[in-house]
């Protein structure tokens, strides 16, 4: 994976090529966070679009985690990525962390938006990208005893809720992601959930809660194969 970056009047522009290689993506990140701090940027963008493969779904969270901790003293950072490729799971995690990231499918947009007002970056754009649905937020209240008090638990675009936290890796000074554990409802559940009143859903969730302890039986959060734990509900 090769990058090249160019600093234009308002903002740094990192253009990556070659494969996508998760670890090397995060140790530019890391960089990038301590040359613009130094050098006072306030806007990124990365471009994608040109980056081969597919990163995995931890890939993808660690990336988000990393976003929060290098680069949350920016005014925004844009990451330009192709329309089959956008999940926004980094985006809701860096988000929720309290960086100001947001993913595009045009690298157009990702310019008028990095080049914006600082305004908007705490309107409407930010809370969409983290909210859970009503039933899934109940879903997580009603579960989340079960997971570590820093678990994050985000809402995918198929409705898929996903869940993993930060855990210390072998090399001093370096975190990696819980292997996540992921609960889908079936449509029935989802819709009586959806239709339900807000006592009644907490009802419905807290009678799952059981099912998904079955369902984390044996999981293991430091596997070191990325292989999601699926819990369907329903």
């Amino acid at each position: 994976m090769q990058f090249q970056i160019v600093r234009l009047p308002d903002y740094m522009d990192v253009a990556l090529t070659g494969h996508v290689a998760l670890e090397p993506l995060l140790e530019l990140i890391r960089k990038l966070g301590t040359l613009t701090q130094a050098q006072g940027d306030q806007r990124l963008l990365f471009d994608l679009l040109d980056l081969e493969g597919e990163m995995h779904f931890t890939g993808q969270m660690q990336v988000g985690e990393q976003v929060a901790r290098s680069l949350s003293h920016l005014a925004r950072v844009a990451s330009v990525v192709p329309a089959s490729k956008i999940t926004r799971t980094s985006e809701k995690i860096a988000r929720a962390r309290g960086a100001r990231l947001r993913v595009f499918a045009s690298k157009d947009e990702a310019i008028a938006w990095v080049r914006g007002r600082d305004e908007e970056t705490s309107g409407a754009a930010g809370v969409e990208s983290r909210a859970m649905d009503p039933a899934r937020t109940a879903l997580w209240l009603a579960v989340q005893h079960l997971f570590p008090p820093h678990a994050q638990a985000i809402q995918l675009v198929n409705g898929t809720l996903a869940i993993s936290w930060p855990v210390p890796e072998q090399a001093p000074g370096t975190l990696d992601m819980a292997t996540p554990v992921t609960i889908r409802l079936e449509p029935e559940l989802a819709e009586q959930m959806r239709l339900a009143t807000a006592e009644q859903r907490k009802r419905i969730a807290t009678h799952q809660e059981p099912q998904v302890r079955a369902g984390m039986a044996g999981y293991n959060p430091l596997a070191r194969v990325p292989t999601a734990r699926v819990i369907v509900l329903g």
